[in-house]
């Protein structure tokens, strides 16, 4: 009886670990451009856990959002000292033809992104395509025609949510960027973190 109640107490006062996110699979290979119109690869993230959403610069609802959002978990990430050396934050647009590794700096800037922890990533169309379609995040196809107006037009239609990647480059969950608060999108990824 001692020893079930020494047990007991043991236990409590144990704090259970959560359980890690289950694997969803790889990651897609790709290589993009960034903001600063630099060839970016997937294995870039290599050895880093990767919060990723997607965005286009002509949004004016669920975008500027999720941006405002990542800028204050860049924040935390940086007083955390984890934002470029164990996390990353990486906005994929889902307007390839209009935003230009130009126009997708003069977004990142809007939003004070630190170029070291927060890529900005863009491509031709069928590229951005093959890392959408890559993630299983929900795409419309085929390619809209260029000339239609925006939302529908050029730009992909795409999920508000974010996609965590672990060091191995394993998609390791689909989070709802506009549910979660930026203490819900650092732990998720301080999860992932060796």
């Amino acid at each position: 009886m001692a020893l079930a109640l020494l047990l007991a107490v043991v236990s409590l006062g144990c704090k259970a670990q959560p359980e890690p996110p289950e694997v969803f699979g790889p990651a897609p290979e790709f290589t993009l451009v960034d903001e600063a119109g630099a060839p970016f690869a997937a294995q870039s993230l290599a050895g880093k856990v990767t919060l990723l959403d997607f965005i286009y610069t002509r949004c004016t609802d669920a975008c500027p959002l999720l941006s405002a959002n990542f800028e204050a978990v860049q924040r935390k990430l940086a007083d955390a000292n984890l934002l470029g050396s164990k996390v990353m934050l990486v906005s994929l647009s889902v307007d390839p033809q209009h935003d230009t590794s130009a126009a997708l700096a003069d977004y990142a800037q809007q939003f004070k992104a630190d170029r070291g922890g927060w890529k900005f990533l863009t491509g031709d169309w069928d590229q951005v395509f093959d890392v959408l379609s890559g993630l299983k995040i929900a795409v419309r196809p085929p390619r809209p025609a260029a000339d239609t107006p925006p939302p529908g037009g050029t730009e992909l239609t795409h999920s508000t949510r974010i996609v965590l990647i672990d060091p191995q480059l394993q998609v390791r969950a689909y989070l709802e960027g506009q549910d979660l608060s930026p203490d819900d999108l650092v732990a998720a990824a301080k999860r992932l973190v060796k």
